[in-house]
C-alpha cells in the first residue's frame, strides 16, 4: 500500500481508445496495447511487429488508420477523440474513485466521408441515420430452425479495381477486404459452429432438428437469420455504411462493356466518432455522461457490485439469493432485497458473492457464475419450467464441435488443409463458376423482422431490475421481463476457446544458466544453479542412501523393514529446549542475507534458516515442537482416506533427509506434524507474519507425497475457513494461491506453471522449501501485488485504492480463521492451538489490536487522516462494511475467549 511513497501519474489511455496525433490532427489511431494491460510480456529482442515490445510507462501502441501504421510512441503526442465502450462495461469518473457504474447503453454519433473519393459528409450522423453495408462478419450470431449459430470463418469474393478501370474478381478465404480499400467485397461461404439449441423446445421437438450444416452458400444462406447484439450495431472509427435515405455521394467504378459490368459504391467510411453511454452508478443513480469524463474500470473488486445484481449473501450462520438495491462503495455496505421475504436489509459487500466460485479473478473472470449481465445473449425457457439451476445460478450451453478447435495447417504444396481447404474449394469453384449458367447465386441473408415472434425464445440482457426479474430484447426488437430462473445463457465459440488457451510462458531455454537457492550438506540455504543432471538432495549433516539411510522398526517395536511392509517412522529424538517456544514470533519479510552473513533464499523468511536458539517462557505450559512425528494420522486429514502408497528403501532415505531439514530449520511461525502410520502425510499449521493482514491467524495446509516422491511435489490441501466467502489470496501467474476450496497454487508444488528455477526439482526442492515459499511469498504485507499484472502497479492510484480493499477482506476473513480453529478440534494440532490462543494470550491480542482498529477507523474517514505508523500497518483502517462483518466474528471470538477465564488469567501473567 505504501500510502507515503508518492503516487505515479494515471495512464492518459486504455486499449480500443481513438486517437489523434497532435502534431498531425488528420492521423487518427486505435490504442492496441498500454504499459498497465494484463498482459504477457512478449520476449526481448527483434520483432517484426513494432508494437511487440515491453512498454514503459507513459506509453502506448497504436495503429493508424487508414494506412496501417503501428508504432510505439509517448502518451505525450497523442490527444483522446473518443473512448469505447459497450452494455456491461464498468467505469469510474477516474481511476481513485471508489465508486463505480455499468454502462446501460451507448449513443454514438460519427462524422462519415465516401469510402472510395473521400468525399466528406457534412455535419454528425446518429446510429439510426445509417445502416450497415456489411450483411454478416466474423462472430456474428446466425439462427437456422431453432439453432443458433456463430460465424467462424467466411470465405470472400472482392471485385478489385485495377489500373485503367478494369474490375477483377478475387477470391479467397477471409479476404478481410473493405468496400474502399480495393473494391467491393461478398461473403459467399460461411463456415457456421452450431452451438446450441432453443430451450423452449420439448425434447421430443429437439429431437427433431438435428444440428445444421457446417458450410453454407448459395440460396441456403437466404434460410439464415442473422442476431446482433446492440454493442455491434454502434458505429466505429472504420466501420463501412450507408445513409438510410439515400442521400449519399456514389461513385462508378468498371465498365459496362465487360464481362464484370459496373458496380455503383454508396458506401461511406466512419472517419471519427464521438460516444456518450448511460451509467448505472452503484449508489442507485443514473447518468448520461461524455466517454471522456470516464475511465475503463480494468480491475474490479473481488466483491464489487451493482444496482439489479444477483448475489449470495453469507453470513455465518446462513446464505440467502439476494438482489443489489444500492451500494455505498465507500463504506462497503450495499442495501439488498432478499428474494425469499423482499425484504429490504443493509449488508457487508464482504459477505456478498457475486459470483458463486471461489476461482474467480479480475484478470480472467469466471464463465459460469451467479446472475446475468446486460449485453449477454440469452436463451427463455417456456412459462411453466425453469434452467433447472437453483437460483441464483445461471447455467450456460453451447457446444463447440472438434472441428472449430483446429488450428491452421498448411500442406507441402502451400496450401490449406483440414476444414478449410474444403471451405476453400467450396468458394473457388463458386468464383470459377460465377456469370455462367447454372451458377451459384447467394441469396440474401435476413434480419429479424418487427411483429416476427418466432424467434422470441432467444435475445440479449437489455437491464437487471431491482425485483429481481430481468428484462430481455427479442430478436424483433420487442422487449419482455422474465425471472431469472427462466434463462440460460449462450456459450459461444470465442468464450470456449479462450478458456482452453494454455500458458507456456516463462520456461528456461536448455542451456541457460539460471541463479536458484539450494541447500548443502550442513542444511543451509545457498546460492547456486540449475543442474538437471544432480540427482542427490543434500539437506542433512550427511549423505544418505538405500542401504544406510536410516533404523527403521516396525508399528509393533520389531521386525525389518521391506518394501511390502507398512512404513513406520518413530519420532526423532530432539532435545526439548530446542523444540518449544513461548508463542509464535511471526517471520520477517524475506531478506538475501543475515547479518552473520549467512545467504538466505529470496523465497525464505529469515528464521527459517536461523539456528533455533528459543528457550521456552517460564509460565509455558505446553511446549510447541515445529516438527513431531506423531503416532497416527488424525482422521480429519485431507487425505486420510486416500489408499497409502508403497514406498520404497529410497523414499525413506528421502524422508530421514526431509525430517532432519524440518526438525532443524523450520521458523518459529510454522508446525509441521507427520504420522508414523502414514509416512505419506503431514500437516502443517502456518502463523500469520506480523503486520500483514494475515497476522496471527491460523493457515492449516494438509499434505501428501504419492509413490512417486520426491520426483513429483508433494500435493498439498488448504483448509479454507472462509465460509464460502472467496480466497485469501489473489490469483498470481506464478501461482501464489490459497483457494476457499482447497487448492494450494504454487510453482514448486506444479499446480502452477513457473519457469524452471521455480518449479519442483527431486534434487533442489523440499518441503521446508514449500513450506516457507508459502509464507514468505503469499502471506505478505501486499498481496494483491503478487500478480505480476498488478505488481507494476504498484504506487499507482488505481494499485493503492485496489490493495486497501484487498487488505481489509483479507484481515476480516483470516479474523475468521482464529475461530474455526478454536471451535474445530484439528487433529494432532488441538493443544498447540489453545496454547497459542489461549495461555501464552494471543487471542486477547487479536481482539484488541482488532477493536482498536475499528475504533480508529471510525474517528477517520481517510488512510491520510491517521498518523504515519498507522498508515504504514498492512490494514490502516477498516470500512463500515468490514466492521459489520468483523464485529459479528469479534462476539464469538469474545465468547470463546470468556469460556477459558483460566486461560485468559493465565496469559495476562
Amino acid at each position: 500500500m505504501a500510502p507515503n511513497t508518492q503516487k505515479r501519474a494515471a495512464a492518459k489511455f486504455y486499449q480500443e481508445d481513438i486517437v489523434r496525433r497532435k502534431d498531425d490532427p488528420s492521423a487518427y489511431g486505435v490504442i492496441l496495447r498500454c504499459w498497465q494491460d494484463a498482459e504477457d510480456m512478449p520476449p526481448q529482442g527483434d520483432h517484426v511487429d513494432p508494437l511487440m515490445r515491453p512498454l514503459v510507462q507513459g506509453e502506448v501502441g497504436v495503429s493508424y488508420f487508414p494506412k496501417p501504421v503501428r508504432e510505439i510512441v509517448s502518451e505525450d503526442v497523442l490527444e483522446l477523440v473518443d473512448r469505447l465502450y459497450q452494455p456491461g462495461d464498468f467505469l469510474k469518473r477516474s481511476v481513485d474513485d471508489v465508486r463505480s457504474g455499468v454502462v446501460t447503453s451507448t449513443h454514438v454519433k460519427a462524422r462519415l466521408e465516401h469510402a472510395v473519393s473521400g468525399q466528406p459528409i457534412p455535419g454528425w450522423k446518429d446510429t439510426d441515420e445509417v445502416e450497415s453495408t456489411v450483411d454478416i462478419d466474423m462472430g456474428e450470431y446466425v439462427i437456422y430452425n431453432d439453432w443458433v449459430g456463430q460465424v467462424v470463418e467466411m470465405f470472400d469474393e472482392s471485385l478489385v479495381e485495377v489500373p485503367g478501370g478494369t474490375l477483377v474478381r478475387l477470391p479467397e478465404l477471409s479476404a478481410r477486404l473493405a468496400v474502399g480499400e480495393k473494391g467491393s467485397v461478398k461473403h459467399t461461404v460461411l463456415a457456421i459452429a452450431w452451438l446450441a439449441i432453443n430451450q423452449s423446445l420439448s425434447p421430443e421437438e429437439a429431437q427433431s432438428r438435428p444440428r445444421p450444416q457446417r458450410y453454407w452458400y448459395g440460396s441456403d444462406l437466404g434460410k439464415l437469420t442473422t442476431v446482433t447484439r446492440r454493442a455491434e450495431e454502434a458505429m466505429r472509427v472504420g466501420d463501412r455504411v450507408r445513409l438510410k435515405d439515400g442521400s449519399g455521394p456514389v461513385t462508378t467504378h468498371g465498365r459496362f462493356t465487360e464481362s464484370y459490368g459496373a458496380i455503383e459504391v454508396d458506401t461511406l467510411v466512419v472517419q471519427e466518432t464521438k460516444t456518450t453511454v448511460d451509467v448505472l452508478w452503484q449508489d442507485g443513480t443514473k447518468e448520461t455522461i461524455d466517454v471522456k469524463q470516464t475511465v475503463p474500470y480494468l480491475n474490479p473488486d473481488e466483491y464489487d457490485c451493482w444496482p439489479g445484481d444477483h448475489v449470495i449473501w453469507k453470513t455465518e450462520d446462513e446464505k440467502r439469493h439476494v438482489v443489489v438495491q444500492s451500494v455505498n462503495a465507500q463504506d462497503r455496505t450495499a442495501y439488498v432485497r432478499v428474494v425469499e421475504t423482499g425484504a429490504i436489509e443493509l449488508a457487508s459487500v464482504l459477505e456478498l458473492d457475486p459470483h458463486g466460485t471461489g476461482d474467480w479473478s479480475a484478470l480472467s473472470p469466471a464463465s459460469d457464475g451467479l446472475g446475468v449481465r446486460r449485453g449477454d445473449f440469452v436463451f427463455i425457457h417456456r412459462e411453466g419450467t425453469t434452467n433447472g439451476a437453483k437460483p441464483p445460478m445461471v447455467p450456460r450451453i453451447g457446444e463447440v464441435e472438434e472441428w472449430v478447435r483446429d488450428p491452421p495447417t498448411v500442406g507441402p504444396n502451400g496450401q490449406l488443409g483440414g476444414w478449410r481447404r474444403e471451405m476453400t474449394d467450396i468458394g473457388t469453384r463458386i468464383a470459377e463458376q460465377r456469370g455462367q449458367e447454372g451458377s451459384v447465386e447467394e441469396a440474401p441473408i435476413k434480419r429479424p423482422q418487427k411483429g416476427d415472434n418466432s424467434l422470441n425464445w432467444f435475445g440479449e440482457v437489455l437491464d437487471l431490475r431491482l425485483d429481481g426479474t430481468i428484462e430481455v430484447i427479442l430478436p424483433n426488437s420487442e422487449t419482455v421481463v422474465v425471472p431469472l430462473e427462466r434463462l440460460t445463457r449462450l456459450y459461444d465459440s470465442v468464450e470456449q476457446l479462450e478458456d482452453l488457451w494454455g500458458d507456456d510462458e516463462g520456461t528456461i531455454e536448455e542451456g541457460e544458466e539460471v541463479e536458484v537457492w539450494e541447500m548443502d550438506q550442513d542444511g543451509h540455504w545457498v546460492e547456486g544453479t540449475i543442474d538437471d543432471d544432480d540427482d542427490e538432495w543434500e539437506s542433512a549433516d550427511e549423505e544418505l542412501d538405500a542401504d544406510d539411510s536410516m533404523d527403521v522398526e516396525s508399528a509393533e517395536g520389531g521386525g525389518d523393514w521391506s518394501p511390502s511392509t507398512d512404513t513406520v517412522i518413530p519420532p526423532l529424538h530432539v532435545e526439548p529446549s530446542s523444540m518449544v517456544v513461548d508463542s509464535v514470533v511471526p517471520s520477517e519479510p524475506p531478506r538475501p542475507t543475515s547479518s552473520e552473513g549467512r545467504p538466505h533464499s529470496p523465497d525464505v523468511p529469515k528464521d527459517a534458516t536461523e539456528p533455533d536458539d528459543t528457550e521456552p517462557d517460564a509460565h509455558t505450559d505446553t511446549p510447541w515442537k515445529r516438527f513431531e512425528v506423531l503416532p497416527s494420522a488424525p482422521v480429519d486429514h485431507a487425505f486420510y482416506n486416500t489408499p497409502p502408497a508403497q514406498h520404497t528403501r529410497q523414499f525413506m532415505a528421502r524422508m530421514a533427509k526431509e525430517y532432519k531439514a524440518l526438525q532443524s530449520s523450520l521458523p518459529d511461525s510454522i508446525i509441521v506434524r507427520a504420522y508414523e502410520d502414514r509416512t505419506d502425510l503431514l500437516r502443517s499449521l502456518i502463523i500469520g507474519p506480523e503486520n500483514t493482514p494475515y497476522e496471527d491467524a491460523p493457515f492449516v495446509i494438509d499434505w501428501m507425497l504419492d509413490a512417486n516422491f520426491p520426483q513429483t511435489p508433494p500435493i498439498a490441501h488448504f483448509l479454507s475457513w472462509t465460509n464460502g466467502n472467496g480466497r485469501v489470496n489473489p490469483v498470481e501467474e506464478v501461482g501464489r494461491n490459497l483457494y476457499e476450496e482447497g487448492k494450494v497454487c504454487l510453482s514448486i508444488l506444479g499446480t502452477w506453471a513457473g519457469d524452471k528455477s521455480e518449479s519442483w526439482s527431486a534434487s533442489r526442492s523440499s518441503l521446508l522449501q514449500a513450506l516457507v515459499s508459502i509464507q514468505g511469498l503469499v502471506l505478505v504485507k501486499e498481496p494483491w501485488f503478487c500478480e505480476p499484472a498488478y505488481e507494476k502497479l504498484r504506487g499507482t492510484e488505481d494499485g493503492i485504492v485496489n490493495s486497501r480493499l484487498y487488505n481489509e477482506k483479507a484481515y476480516v476473513l483470516s479474523r475468521g480463521f482464529v475461530r474455526r480453529a478454536l471451535e474445530i478440534p484439528l487433529g494432532g494440532l488441538e493443544e498447540e492451538l489453545k496454547c497459542f490462543y489461549y495461555t501464552n494470550g494471543k487471542l486477547r491480542k487479536v481482539l484488541d489490536d482488532a477493536r482498536t482498529l475499528i475504533e480508529k477507523s471510525r474517528a477517520t474517514k481517510e488512510v491520510e487522516e491517521l498518523p504515519e505508523a498507522d498508515r504504514e500497518r498492512a490494514v490502516p483502517r477498516l470500512s463500515s462494511g468490514g466492521i459489520i462483518t468483523l464485529e459479528r466474528t469479534l462476539a464469538k471470538l469474545q465468547a470463546l475467549l470468556d469460556a477459558h477465564p483460566a486461560a485468559e488469567e493465565e496469559g495476562k501473567r
